[in-house]
């Protein structure tokens, strides 16, 4: 490189050149007015060529771009001929400088980076702006740890439309570069930013990118297969939700892809919460002001104690709760105790209820039988169910099927069961309430389980007693002995006072029905439970047509 240069340009002074290519030059400068350091971008082609209106395009471009992300644009001008654009100094070095003097970057800094980059991203995207060269190269860092992105040399504009690149043409960097932008660059969406950033990210943790670098037919079919080695092959103690994020990225399809730059940014922003980020860009800007190999620090995230002591928390809860469940379920009496306790279990045979959630509540308590106080032994209270139906139950036999009604139900005998009581071995009661029927045991625990047989209730029914009231629909008037009520028994409408008491028993469905001279019949279908003893009736008739006009 040539270091001849011209004092001035324009109004700026020269100070040096930073680079030259076949392109143009770079050079050094201060602003006149602002005193501050500035690069001068010279394009050294002359006329309306592409390239110049490409290079007056990224002008355009970045004028409307003012984001602390991204390089800001100070002017824009010709002279003799030359294009030049004025934009900020960045005072520090390129990533791919970085990342070629590193190695690899640890994971904290190297998602501090992919937060600015994201945050830039963002930014262009809302103006509807695609980079198409997302790179390390395009991402400079100041001395103070500043992440900015540069080079919208061959960005698209929405807005404006793109009359630069032409149809089924591939622009951009092919190591970086999706398999829509080798095919055709100028259709490509925010999604190719994405998949760029994330070949950056694997390249920032790995030091080495997915994919050639070739700009070939090889390159592309490796690219669509989308193989790559695993990061966490390379670097096992890459996070795996870093591996995923990469994964996700630089899916081959773009509908396959995160849709938006907000959900990658929410994703490393959510790793970045654990860190201290002011340290990690301190450790960035020393990084950058090292001239050789920077020994990165170990990063711990600044809530590790803390995360720490809730896992242990966490942990000690869960043993807690499982020695707990362990105890409610027996477990330490069947093994540990088993030499002093046994378990009681009740089995109890009695009539269901024939409608579904009016089944009398049956409770279990046990005493002890000292043949004087009789005390209640604590925590040893237990509701019995019908055997088969909690839930837990169903679970173990993978039954939740529902069950068919019979269109006339008859109550019959169901088992019920409780939770196993464990017992220290000796003498005890127990009191077996159901409704208003009580029922005392005596018995004994040795060493082999004990099993308590309920059937005093089995097949029980009881007499119904039933009582007839009737009333007229209109004026509510007693209309009760003129009502004659029957019953149908034995498949035969009979009058009630003509089937003995004690043959109308309950658990089971009676059909009643009222008539009247000059009133509608009214029957009554009345599903009566076995512990159900009285029936009460009020017809509400209503007067029949003939009976109206009267």
């Amino acid at each position: 490189m040539s270091d001849e240069f011209p004092q001035m340009i324009g109004k700026y002074k020269v100070l040096g050149i930073v680079a030259k290519g076949g392109m143009g030059v770079v050079y050094k400068a201060m602003h006149p007015s602002l005193k501050r350091l500035v690069v001068i971008k010279k394009m050294t082609a002359r006329g309306k060529s592409n390239n110049a209106e490409r290079f007056k395009k990224e002008a355009q471009i970045l004028l409307d771009l003012q984001s602390p992300y991204i390089v800001h644009l100070f002017d824009y001008f010709t002279e003799a001929g030359f294009r030049y654009m004025v934009e900020e100094f960045v005072d520090g070095s390129a990533l791919d400088n970085l990342i070629k003097k590193q190695t690899a970057l640890p994971c904290p800094v190297a998602m501090l980076i992919m937060q600015d980059a994201c945050y830039a991203l963002k930014y262009a995207h809302s103006k509807e702006i695609v980079h198409r060269d997302i790179k390390p190269g395009n991402i400079l860092i100041s001395k103070r740890g500043e992440i900015k992105l540069a080079d919208f040399g061959i960005a698209s504009d929405a807005n404006e439309g793109d009359n630069v690149t032409q149809s089924g043409v591939a622009l951009g960097t092919p190591a970086y570069m999706p398999p829509e932008q080798f095919e055709d660059s100028a259709s490509v969406d925010n999604r190719a930013d994405i998949y760029a950033l994330g070949i950056m990210l694997y390249e920032m943790i790995t030091g080495t990118k997915p994919y050639p670098q070739s700009f070939s037919i090889e390159t592309l079919n490796t690219i669509k297969k989308g193989k790559y080695i695993h990061p966490r092959k390379i670097d096992k103690t890459i996070p795996p939700v870093i591996a995923r994020l990469i994964h996700n990225m630089i899916k081959p399809k773009a509908k396959n892809r995160f849709r938006s730059i907000d959900l990658v940014l929410k994703i490393v922003k959510r790793y970045l919460k654990h860190y201290d980020t002011h340290e990690l860009r301190v450790q960035v800007a020393k990084s950058v002001i090292t001239p050789k190999t920077y020994d990165f620090p170990q990063i711990e995230q600044k809530d590790k104690i803390k995360r720490r002591v809730m896992k242990i928390v966490a942990a000690s809860g869960a043993c807690i709760f499982a020695v707990f469940c362990a105890w409610k379920a027996g477990f330490f009496h069947k093994t540990i105790l088993k030499k002093w306790y046994s378990p009681v279990q009740i089995e109890m045979e009695m009539p269901h209820s024939l409608s579904g959630q009016m089944d009398l509540p049956v409770k279990a308590f046990f005493f002890e039988n000292d043949n004087e106080n009789i005390p209640e032994i604590s925590g040893s209270e237990r509701t019995l169910f019908v055997k088969g139906t909690r839930f837990w139950e169903k679970l173990i036999s993978f039954d939740f099927s529902k069950k068919v009604v019979a269109e006339r139900p008859a109550s019959k005998n169901k088992i019920y069961s409780m939770k196993t009581l464990f017992l220290k071995h000796g003498k005890y009661r127990v009191k077996v309430v159901v409704g208003p029927y009580v029922w005392w045991k005596s018995f004994e625990v040795a060493d082999k389980d004990c099993l308590i047989s309920c059937d005093f209730l089995k097949n029980m029914t009881r007499e119904l007693k039933i009582k007839t009231y009737a009333y007229d629909a209109q004026s509510g008037n007693d209309i009760s002995e003129k009502c004659n009520f029957m019953i149908l028994y034995k498949n035969n409408w009979t009058n009630l006072e003509e089937v003995e008491a004690k043959l109308i028993k309950s658990g089971t469905v009676w059909r009643i029905k009222a008539s009247c001279e000059g009133y509608k019949e009214e029957v009554f279908s009345l599903l009566i439970d076995w512990y159900q003893d009285d029936l009460i009736i009020s017809a509400m008739l209503e007067k029949t047509t003939e009976n109206l006009a009267e």
